[in-house]
């Protein structure tokens, strides 16, 4: 089942609470499984022969984008490049609970898809995030492009590819051992998928890099799906030192297709917060005084 590109950002939240049947406020579990996101992936099996249901999609969502091509074949046209299943970016969804990031990631790709003799062919490229005060990055990992299928968390060694100029990967070797599967940046080196348009989609940390904080992470590879597979993180939004966050990027290392979801979040309290705040320090400090008294 093909879906037309679908875009959301805030402002169009009126729009999918009217047409919306999931559930709002429900926590999010990093655990790959995307129902609490209100989602019914899709595997290619008799009970599901069909695309994936996105219909119960959480109405609370700070954006998300869809493009799901569902497709077996490699020669579709996903946006910005050709591919399929394979190379197929379905999913990305964001949303803030409280001082949580939760981010989202479907794709049809996995380990062992890609995998032909020595060599893989299809591998993954890392997170990256705008913001009003500069550009962060997230290592996925991915280990090794073979048959391996288990899942990845925080803390798993990370990964990075070698892709040629056609798109294929051709290796890949371990990243420096700070950065690790959920592990988040600033001041990183980007490396640009091949296969113009170019674009950044793997980073490598330097000697001027700082690491901000981790993610609670998993990419799980072959351990949930069959035919897809699930990235999905935590992390509170004080990493970010107050900036807004405005763009939120994923691309495979090829390139071929991207997610990419548009927000307005901002990370510091509201000034009605603030105050609020400081309204309660008052109280507590009266009462204490009156206590002594």
């Amino acid at each position: 089942m093909k879906y037309p590109k679908l875009y959301r950002s805030s402002l169009f939240g009126a729009i999918l609470a009217a047409t919306a049947t999931a559930t709002t406020a429900a926590p999010i579990v990093i655990d790959g499984d995307l129902s609490d996101w209100g989602i019914n992936v899709a595997d290619g099996t008799s009970s599901q022969p069909v695309g994936t249901d996105y219909s119960g999609l959480r109405s609370d969502l700070a954006g998300y984008f869809i493009e799901d091509t569902d497709d077996t074949t490699n020669d579709l046209f996903l946006g910005p490049n050709s591919g399929g299943q394979n190379y197929d970016g379905e999913f990305m969804g964001v949303l803030t609970q409280g001082s949580t990031l939760y981010l989202s990631i479907l794709t049809g790709q996995r380990p062992d898809n890609g995998f032909s003799g020595s060599n893989g062919l299809y591998s993954p490229g890392d997170i990256r995030i705008e913001t009003s005060l500069g550009t962060f990055a997230i290592e996925v990992g991915g280990g090794a492009v073979d048959g391996d299928g288990s899942a990845l968390t925080e803390g798993a060694t990370g990964t990075t590819y070698t892709v040629n100029s056609s798109g294929y990967t051709t290796g890949s070797s371990d990243t420096a051992a700070a950065q690790s599967v959920g592990s988040v940046w600033r001041d990183v080196d980007w490396i640009d998928d091949p296969i113009d348009p170019k674009q950044p989609v793997q980073f490598e940390i330097n000697a001027g890099s700082t690491q901000v904080g981790t993610a609670d992470f998993i990419f799980t590879r072959d351990s949930v799906t069959n035919e897809h597979a699930i990235i999905e993180l935590a992390l509170d939004v004080g990493i970010f030192g107050g900036a807004t966050l405005e763009e939120f990027y994923w691309l495979p290392s090829c390139g071929n297709d991207e997610l990419h979801v548009s927000t307005d979040i901002t990370t510091v309290p509201e000034p009605a917060s603030l105050a609020l705040v400081g309204l309660g320090l008052l109280g507590v400090i009266g009462a204490s005084r009156r206590r002594r008294s």
